[in-house]
């Protein structure tokens, strides 16, 4: 397939967007157009046509990957220069594997069926839930116990949490009634 300046800026454009690749500074311009890929060109990133036919010239797939192979380096934070040393000579294999191209039809078809579940999901271990303990309305301790809590262990909590209750009544911190007697 061959493509005109505007049109490989459009193919460019359109899978630059499809594949997610987002500039992260905002100095770099995300959406590759004419003018960027003419500039391109004139740093050598971009190869010369493969063809041209009166005053149109044309671009080919090898082009799309060089302008996607550009775009992903400068997304990792790379300047032109050095997206300008690492492209320079590289065979369309390995700009495939720069690009990435395919990485859109693998995201795309991540979520395109929800998973079945086999009964209700996993429970999550203890180590990992986080557990509210209430010392007085409005005043909830919330932390990940290394084992599940018995009563007296809340007990424990909210006679520690006295202190902590009766601080934040001084300081006015507290709606309680508890935390004003």
């Amino acid at each position: 397939m061959q493509w005109t300046i505007a049109e490989l800026a459009s193919e460019a454009a359109a899978a630059v967007e499809r594949l997610g690749i987002e500039a992260p500074n905002g100095k770099v311009g995300e959406v590759p157009d004419v003018r960027m890929l003419r500039y391109y060109g004139s740093l050598g990133l971009l190869d010369r046509p493969a063809e041209v036919r009166g005053r149109t010239a044309y671009y080919e797939r090898r082009h799309l990957l060089q302008v996607i192979a550009v775009k992903r380096l400068q997304a990792e934070g790379a300047t032109l220069a050095e997206a300008q040393r690492r492209l320079t000579g590289r065979v369309d294999t390995e700009l495939e594997a720069i690009a990435r191209l395919d990485d859109g039809k693998r995201r795309k078809r991540f979520w395109a069926a929800e998973p079945a579940l086999d009964g209700a999901p996993p429970a999550p271990s203890p180590a990992m839930v986080s557990v509210g303990v209430p010392l007085a309305p409005g005043c909830t301790v919330l932390f990940t116990p290394a084992r599940p809590l018995d009563e007296a262990d809340i007990a424990a909590l909210q006679d520690a949490g006295r202190e902590l209750l009766a601080t934040l009544a001084r300081r006015g911190l507290s709606t309680s009634e508890r935390n004003s007697s």
